[in-house]
């Protein structure tokens, strides 16, 4: 089996560790070795029975000595950004639910997290880092770049293009062949039926632009 950390100890990462457990279930595949947190304060104690070993240094350094497979349970795109390229030593994996739908014709990059429940139509392009929750779909032609996140219950059409670091709130639907640009936030519940600016937030049905969003 592969030795596997979970980097994150927040609710996503039960989530993730199910996943995990789900599929051993089906082949044992993985030997969750435990989770990372930079939180020091949190080490020791435990996700769902799976201690927290330590912090992403630790992870960095296990990383060079033995190989070490990972995912990065973390919401927020630029943190999951700033701790991929700190682990380069980690083989990142794709984690899908066995109770996903995904198309045979799917074009995957590393370290994706995909629910249970998710449908994803064919030609599908994924880039690295994405988490697609619970009762997403995913339309044909679907074009995601890195680090995107997808809130649980969206309907991405056919034809949709997501830049890097997009988040879809929860509930939101996304109409066929627009372009939702890098940085973005989708409220929950809205509909986007026209190709946006980067660094926005939108809300409402239609969606609208409310703010400029800033990163730090």
């Amino acid at each position: 089996m592969k030795d596997i950390a979970v980097i994150g100890s927040g609710g996503f990462s039960k989530q993730v560790i199910e996943i995990i457990e789900q599929i051993n279930v089906r082949k044992k595949e993985y030997n969750l070795i435990g989770i990372i947190d930079d939180n020091n304060d949190l080490i020791g104690s435990e996700v769902l029975g799976y201690e927290v070993i330590g912090d992403t240094n630790y992870l960095d350094k296990l990383s060079q000595e033995r190989q070490v497979h990972g995912v990065i349970a973390i919401a927020k795109a630029k943190v999951r950004n700033a701790i991929a390229k700190k682990l380069e030593k980690v083989n990142w994996v794709n984690l899908i639910h066995p109770k996903a739908i995904v198309s045979n014709y799917v074009d995957m990059g590393v370290g994706n997290i995909i629910c249970g429940g998710v449908v994803i139509n064919p030609d599908l392009k994924l880039g690295n880092h994405c988490h697609i929750n619970i009762g997403t779909t995913l339309g044909h032609d679907v074009t995601m770049y890195n680090y995107v996140t997808v809130m649980p219950g969206s309907r991405i059409s056919g034809n949709v293009t997501l830049k890097d670091n997009t988040t879809v709130g929860t509930g939101s639907t996304i109409i066929q062949g627009l372009t939702i640009e890098e940085d973005v936030v989708l409220g929950a519940g809205s509909v986007t039926v026209r190709d946006n600016k980067p660094n926005k937030l939108y809300i409402g049905v239609p969606a609208k632009d409310i703010k400029t969003l800033e990163y730090k």
